[in-house]
């Protein structure tokens, strides 16, 4: 074991990364891990990042939890001030921040993905991945019902009668059937995976702030509410972004953009 931080976190500008670090072991999961991954982006919806960009260390994305893991890895943090065994409900919500937080967030994923990882992968705005990577609901191969919020996830992504058969039927399958089923939305060759990513996000990141968050609420509303409900926030949100000074500035220069594009 490397002994290091499990989940690193790093900023530029105005992406932030998080990198799942336990390279060693596919990086799969521990309870420690899945405390500092939801701390992490805990501390990341709340700030001023626009763009958060997961990936794992290594030749893997996460290959799901580590159940040779030691007892100290799979005990959750016990110093003063931090969360205790009966606050473990917290960290399965990870998956709800990924989902509904302000930022855009991006699953960059190479190698295996399963179980935990893929519900964390699931839950994010976007997915890139190569053609080798390997996906598995895996949970029901070790006799669990599945966690993170992987079949609501698929389910919204896949369709339901797709997600109860890649759940049921836990078995691997590649990038390029990940694309197929619109589990995945670009496939890059493995060397320009994180480059590509990254490129993406730069992208996401130069966009207007204000237009860009709201854009991001409207796909979770889209989710939950009626039509006519939702006509009445999105509109609300709209005017948020019209009404501002700066937009005929905003919309000269995207004007100007296409026309140079």
């Amino acid at each position: 074991m490397s002994g290091g931080p499990t989940v690193l976190v790093e900023r530029q500008g105005a992406i932030a990364q998080v990198t799942l670090n336990r390279p060693e072991r596919r990086n799969g999961v521990t309870v420690a891990m899945c405390f500092a991954f939801h701390e992490a982006v805990s501390r990341i919806a709340g700030s001023d990042a626009r763009v958060l960009v997961l990936r794992g260390a290594g030749d893997d994305f996460c290959v799901g939890a580590d159940i040779a893991a030691s007892p100290e890895e799979n005990a959750p943090p016990t110093e003063p001030g931090t969360a205790t065994p009966g606050d473990m409900g917290a960290i399965y919500h990870a998956s709800t921040l990924l989902h509904t937080m302000p930022q855009v967030t991006i699953a960059a994923i190479d190698g295996g993905c399963a179980g935990a990882g893929m519900g964390w992968a699931t839950a994010c705005d976007l997915r890139f991945a190569t053609a080798r990577a390997r996906f598995s609901t895996a949970f029901l191969n070790v006799g669990v019902s599945g966690d993170m919020g992987l079949a609501w996830n698929l389910a919204r992504l896949v369709g339901g009668a797709k997600a109860r058969e890649l759940l049921f039927f836990p078995d691997r399958f590649d990038g390029r059937d990940a694309l197929a089923v619109g589990l995945v939305n670009r496939l890059y060759e493995p060397d320009v995976l994180h480059a590509r990513t990254r490129a993406l996000a730069e992208q996401l990141a130069a966009r207007d702030p204000l237009a860009l968050r709201l854009m991001k609420a409207n796909c979770v509303s889209a989710e939950t509410l009626p039509m006519g409900d939702y006509i009445e926030v999105e509109s609300g949100r709209h005017l948020q972004t019209t009404n501002r000074p700066e937009l005929r500035r905003l919309m000269a220069e995207g004007y100007a953009h296409r026309k140079g594009s």
